[in-house]
C-alpha cells in the first residue's frame, strides 16, 4: 500500500488510549481482573494500533502509557513486570514498521501472532524464575501447558483466553478506525492486499 494513504485522525487514537487507560486503572485500582481475567486491549493497541495510527503517534506511545499508568498508580510490581512492557515496545515496533505494508486480516494475524508469542515469553519467564517447574523440557512444557498446579485453570486457558481478547480488541480497533474513514471519506487499510 502506498504510504500517501490517510490515516486516521487524532481524536479516535485520542479516544482510544483513553478508554485503554481506564481499563488499566479499572484493573488495578477496583480488581475488574477478577471479573474479566486476560482481557485487555494492550497487545491489539500495540501491535495493531501502531498499524493504522497516524504518524505523529510514534510505536512506543503504547508501552510508554502503561509504564507511565503502571508507575501512576504506583504499582509495586513494574520490576517483575519489566518482561511484558519489553514484549508490548517490541510488538508495537513490529506495528510500526509494518505501517502501510499490510492488510486488515494481516494485521489481525500479526496481533494473534504477538499474541501467542507473548504467553511464550512470559510462561519461560515464569519457569525459569519459580521454583515449582524443573528446569527441563518436561518442565518449561508443564509452565506452558498446565502451569502451576496451585492455579486453576491451567495455563493454556490463560492463552486462550487472551488470545480471543487481543483478536477481539484488534477487530473492533480495525472496524472503528475503516468506519472512522468512511466517515471521513478517505481510503483506508483494505482487509485484504490485492494481487499483483
Amino acid at each position: 500500500m502506498a504510504s500517501s494513504t490517510p490515516r486516521s485522525s487524532l481524536w479516535l487514537p485520542a479516544l482510544l488510549v483513553l478508554a485503554a487507560l481506564a481499563w488499566r486503572v479499572a484493573k488495578l485500582k477496583f480488581g475488574v481482573t477478577d471479573v474479566l481475567p486476560n482481557f485487555a486491549p494492550f497487545m491489539a493497541l500495540a501491535f495493531a494500533g501502531s498499524i493504522i495510527m497516524p504518524r505523529q503517534i510514534a510505536w512506543w506511545v503504547w508501552p510508554v502509557l502503561l509504564l507511565a499508568t503502571d508507575m501512576g498508580m504506583q504499582s509495586t510490581h513494574i520490576a517483575e513486570m519489566s518482561l511484558v512492557y519489553v514484549c508490548y515496545a517490541l510488538a508495537a515496533l513490529a506495528g510500526g514498521l509494518l505501517r502501510d505494508r499490510v492488510s486488515g486480516i494481516q494485521a489481525v494475524l500479526g496481533t494473534a501472532l504477538c499474541s501467542f508469542a507473548f504467553y511464550l515469553i512470559t510462561s519461560t519467564q515464569a519457569w525459569d524464575m519459580s521454583p515449582i517447574y524443573a528446569k527441563t523440557f518436561a518442565g518449561w512444557l508443564q509452565a506452558v501447558t498446565t502451569g502451576d498446579p496451585a492455579y486453576q485453570p491451567p495455563a493454556w486457558v490463560f492463552m486462550v483466553k487472551a488470545l480471543i481478547s487481543d483478536l477481539g480488541f484488534a477487530l473492533l480497533l480495525l472496524a472503528a478506525y475503516k468506519s472512522e474513514a468512511s466517515v471521513r471519506r478517505v481510503e483506508s487499510m483494505p482487509w485484504t492486499m490485492a494481487r499483483a
